[in-house]
């Protein structure tokens, strides 16, 4: 009965990878026709210059949705100075160009890409072993989550409580 169920749970997972893979760049077109850009990326624009991520300490993957619209203004209420993206090759990028950044946040649920997510991951702990990769998911039996937990990534149960936050930010982030 438990193997049944692991593989239903696998198949689940196959499908919203699909779904996701398929339905992301549909998205990401009709976000870049409507002009919309990540709140890092845009506000630095906005400047006209280089991006200045000297004070992030937390870099986050995710694309704007239910989950960074709760979990930012618990970040800001606890000022965390984060940057966010929703390109993978921008947030390895900027974890690459900037270690100092020592902790990285992974949406793995839609409208998210989970695949991306799991590259970054892989991506990021080849270029720098010691980063700190935290991982939010609402299924943390899914096949990504699985893999980056059992390579040391951390996670962050959805949906993101209040005191969940305040945890993750007095354990990682306050001196």
């Amino acid at each position: 009965m438990g193997s049944d169920k692991k593989n239903i749970n696998d198949l689940i997972s196959l499908i919203e990878r699909n779904k996701v893979s398929q339905g992301q760049m549909a998205w990401y077109n009709q976000q870049q026709d409507t002009g919309e850009a990540s709140d890092a990326v845009e506000e630095e624009e906005e400047e006209g210059g280089e991006e200045d991520y000297s004070d992030v300490r937390l870099l986050v993957f995710a694309t704007e949705g239910p989950f960074t619209e709760s979990l930012f203004p618990m970040l800001d209420q606890h000022e965390v100075q984060y940057a966010v993206t929703d390109v993978p090759e921008e947030a390895i990028d900027i974890a690459m160009n900037n270690p100092h950044i020592r902790h990285v946040l992974l949406d793995l649920d839609r409208p998210t890409n989970p695949a991306a997510s799991v590259n970054i991951f892989s991506e990021l702990k080849m270029v720098n072993p010691n980063i700190i990769v935290h991982y939010s998911t609402k299924n943390p039996m899914a096949m990504e989550s699985r893999s980056i937990q059992t390579k040391g990534a951390k996670l962050l149960q959805k949906p993101v409580l209040r005191k969940t936050v305040d945890q993750f930010v007095s354990e990682y982030f306050k001196l």
